[in-house]
């Protein structure tokens, strides 16, 4: 249990450098892909539900912390959305490209809809449409091409840690 919790932070360390070194220059469509959502919807899509909404808790909870306002919004948004996703992951075939697509598409592009919506209600930015537009699609576009390369190499390193769990455990208990 060390193990995972280990790596667990380990992991999300390594998403939050990524965020603000990475992919905080690399901005193509004049916006920046959200790394944490791609990191959410890829590990909602191995795991069980338990473990998907505690790691898009703390994925969303570690983005809010990056952006400086509005501490816990990310988290809640995140976590439902790796309910979702863990909810019908169970009833699909979670290694096709186009679920993948799909999945990562749509929740990075919800999940931000709703973050700006209550962003317009309390200090009514610019129009729901410019921003739709002109910020959310690329950006939950982006976030959800970054699913396809994330989830190979997680989906490896989460079989790894399951077999050193059962090693471990097959162990302990002689």
């Amino acid at each position: 249990m060390k193990r995972r919790i280990i790596t667990a932070g380990l992991l999300v360390y390594l998403v939050a450098f990524l965020q603000m070194s990475v992919f905080a220059v690399f901005r193509p469509f004049g916006v920046s892909a959200i790394l944490p959502i791609a990191f959410a919807i890829a590990t909602s899509l191995l795991r069980h539900r338990y473990e998907s909404v505690c790691m898009g808790f703390i994925y969303g909870l570690t983005y809010d912390m990056l952006l400086g306002r509005s501490l816990g919004f990310h988290a809640i948004l995140y976590s439902v959305a790796a309910v979702l996703i863990s909810m019908v992951n169970e009833k699909i075939y979670r290694d096709k490209i186009a679920v993948q697509l799909v999945f990562s598409v749509t929740a990075a592009f919800v999940t931000e809809f709703f973050y700006y919506l209550v962003l317009f209600s309390l200090k009514g930015y610019e129009t729901i449409g410019v921003i739709v537009g002109s910020t959310l699609m690329p950006v939950a576009l982006l976030s959800g091409i970054l699913v396809i390369p994330i989830y190979p190499p997680l989906a490896k390193l989460y079989y790894k840690m399951d077999m050193l769990d059962r090693m471990h455990n097959r162990i302990g208990n002689r």
